[in-house]
């Protein structure tokens, strides 16, 4: 029986340091296809993997904090990681040791920042989503 698990534990490791964020959104690896049509009375097509021609993309969104740990340059757009990001999820909170799922991006660049919106008459947290592009996406399940 498959067992499903929560997607609220989980810890984001940026230059081998643990980052607090508030969300990583759904990130995005897409495979491109080419037909090749069969000659002569042959109904069918052969399918062909074409050449990566887009970068795997992702969001991560972070609260903004007095006193940053010196995080916040890891996050200036342009800024390409020296080290592999990884994303952890546990079945349990704050076990990160026997993760259920891990995923590694690999050649990782900042290619934009969005701030929330900020607004006189409700109270809330500055945020800022980060979006990231990577060469690699590798998805361990262990």
């Amino acid at each position: 029986m498959n067992k499903a698990y929560p997607n609220m534990n989980f810890v984001l490791l940026v230059e081998g340091r643990e980052t607090a964020c508030r969300s990583v959104r759904a990130f995005e690896h897409e495979t491109e296809y080419e037909t090749i049509q069969e000659g002569g009375v042959n109904d069918y097509v052969h399918i062909r993997r074409k050449p990566s021609s887009k970068p795997v993309t992702f969001q991560m969104e972070r609260y903004r904090t007095a006193g940053e740990d010196g995080s916040e340059e890891l996050f200036n757009v342009g800024t390409a990681l020296k080290q592999d990001m990884v994303l952890m999820v546990s079945s349990v909170q704050g076990d990160f040791k026997n993760p259920v799922a891990q995923f590694t991006f690999s050649g990782c660049i900042v290619t934009g920042k969005h701030y929330s919106e900020l607004e006189a008459e409700k109270s809330g947290l500055l945020t800022e989503t980060v979006t990231i592009i990577c060469e690699r996406l590798t998805v361990i399940r262990p």
